[in-house]
């Protein structure tokens, strides 16, 4: 099949998911799970009350100052924030993804992936397994240089990641860390000595000029949670995605296409989104008594709105169970909704762009070595643990990269 648009089979949930149908179906009853302690909401309806009434949901899990102190320093960060603390820490620095600076990133980023790729024809065996080659790299490497951070420091970025995924199964209960407060109140200490033009730059140089938070002056551990937020969602999210999207888009049928027609990339990506959200339910702290799918729901529990189900809406998304590239609009949730919408949403669909563009063109008749399992992690965010897959190795020449003059230039 190479139509780019492919029914899902009955059973693909359970072969390509770590999770139940249940959770990919917007006519799941609401219900509370015990093992978790929170309410699950699955239609799109409630999903998108959960992430947007800010009188009842809080993405601030409930945290008074002295306890964020006390907590993961990514706690700090706008993603557990709400009000004027979220929208003075989102305001802090306008639009740091700014086109100038995608621009200036697009040719690393192109450059970094080209990097892995060469190294997996170089091999000449024909089989990539691409977690540890791609999804666990590239990312990594790119929040390094969004940082100013010389590429060797991406292998420790990377275990402090992977520490936070192996310890929890909450957001709200991530550990401490200290070694990694450790590291960015030293990058901060190293670049308000030798400043630089970057990111981390214009947020010293806020704090430095008594830049409100709240009403209060923006603190050194509200600049530590700053980039250890970046770290978490800029580096895992982008991780689960890269590893969805090389799945989704082989398994389907779309790879040659792609290859072939490198324009349909970006919509090609939007669809892998949709169909498997890197974190697939947000969580919320329950503010007020309020009723959710004819459930009392009291103050200070928690709720969970799984994007997973309310991307599949049939309202909003016909025929919500076929995989389609083609699919326009995909108004999915994948990357937030609303205030809360990812601020780093641009960086990741650049990263995933760029590697997909270059791999569809490297890697002719990859698809999935259906002789090794799937591998597949259950946590905040669902990574694939491994994904081996085959492709064709070049004859002769190796095909060549991509990428157009802006970013040669």
């Amino acid at each position: 099949m190479t139509t780019g648009t492919q029914e899902r089979r009955r059973d693909s949930p359970q072969r390509l998911s770590a999770r139940s149908h249940a959770f990919f179906d917007p006519r799941t009853a609401v219900h509370f799970d015990e093992r978790l302690d929170t309410w699950q909401v699955f239609s799109r309806w409630d999903v998108l009350r959960v992430l947007n009434e800010k009188g009842t949901f809080s993405a601030g899990y409930g945290l008074s100052d002295e306890a964020r102190l006390r907590s993961h320093p990514s706690l700090a960060g706008m993603w557990a924030a709400e009000g004027a603390r979220h929208d003075d820490l989102r305001a802090v620095v306008a639009q740091p993804f700014r086109r100038t600076v995608l621009a200036r990133l697009a040719r690393e980023v192109r450059d970094i992936a080209s990097a892995l790729l060469d190294e997996v024809i170089e091999s000449g065996t024909g089989r990539i397994e691409v977690v540890g080659t791609l999804a666990d790299h590239l990312p990594s490497r790119v929040i390094c240089r969004v940082l100013g951070l010389d590429l060797s420091y991406a292998e420790r970025m990377r275990t402090w990641v992977e520490q936070m995924s192996q310890s929890t199964a909450a957001t709200n209960e991530l550990p401490p860390q200290p070694d990694l407060v450790r590291f960015f109140q030293e990058l901060i200490e190293l670049r308000r000595a030798a400043p630089r033009d970057g990111l981390v730059d214009d947020l010293i140089a806020a704090h430095e000029a008594g830049y409100l938070v709240d009403g209060r002056p923006m603190t050194e551990w509200d600049l530590v949670g700053y980039f250890a937020m970046m770290l978490s969602a800029g580096v895992d999210t982008t991780a689960t995605s890269i590893g969805n999207a090389f799945l989704f888009l082989t398994e389907y049928g779309c790879w040659g296409q792609l290859a072939h027609n490198p324009e349909l990339v970006p919509n090609a990506i939007e669809e892998t989104l949709r169909w498997y959200p890197a974190f697939p339910g947000v969580r919320r702290y329950v503010l007020a008594d309020t009723e959710v799918g004819g459930h009392h729901v009291r103050a200070g529990q928690w709720v969970t709105g799984w994007l997973t189900s309310a991307n599949r809406d049939p309202d909003k998304f016909p025929d919500p169970d076929r995989f389609d590239i083609h699919r326009r609009p995909n108004p999915h949730l994948s990357l937030g909704y609303g205030r809360h919408h990812c601020l780093g949403a641009p960086l990741a669909r650049l990263e995933l762009r760029i590697l997909i563009e270059e791999a569809a063109a490297r890697l002719p008749g990859l698809r999935r070595d259906t002789e090794r399992p799937i591998s597949r992690r259950e946590w905040i965010v669902d990574p694939l643990e491994q994904l081996h897959m085959v492709f064709e190795p070049p004859a002769g020449t190796p095909p060549p990269r991509r990428g157009g003059p802006a970013e040669r230039s």
